[in-house]
């Protein structure tokens, strides 16, 4: 099993096997706390012929700390068999998200899992943007 593409990004949409991928990013900036519309994690999974079969995934977005940004996501997704002339097949999984919402700045961690192997690992950072007045008895 091979991970081609591992991305969070603004939007993206699977068409006939195509992965159409709009906005790829990988740091939030605003004010906080920060609640982002919507976002997708997605990835583009190679297999083998070997691991056509149903595969466990977990999902999880968390800071250094290992607090959750959003509950983990799991589930069971099937690679399908293959034809007698295709030697591998390709699986594209788009996890969207509604509304999340962002309490502290730092580094958080999209860790992909199947069959509880990390297979894709992406740092995301946060920036407070929010105005500070400046202190008067800095010097």
């Amino acid at each position: 099993m091979i991970i081609e593409i591992a991305a969070l990004c603004d939007a993206a949409t699977d068409q006939a096997g195509r992965l159409n991928i709009l906005g790829a990013f990988d740091r939030f900036a605003g004010p906080l706390p920060l609640i982002y519309p919507q976002c997708s994690a997605v990835f583009r999974i190679r297999y083998q012929r070997s691991e056509a079969t149903s595969h466990s995934f977990k999902l999880t977005i968390s800071n250094l700390k290992e607090q959750n940004l959003i509950p983990p996501l799991e589930s069971e997704i099937p690679f399908p068999p293959l034809g007698n002339h295709v030697e591998s097949g390709v699986i594209n999984m788009i996890l969207n998200m509604q509304r999340l919402h962002i309490q502290e700045e730092g580094k958080y961690l999209l860790r992909l899992r199947i069959d509880q192997i990390e297979v894709a690992l992406l740092p995301i950072f946060v920036k407070d943007t929010t105005p500070h007045e400046p202190n008067p008895l800095a010097n």
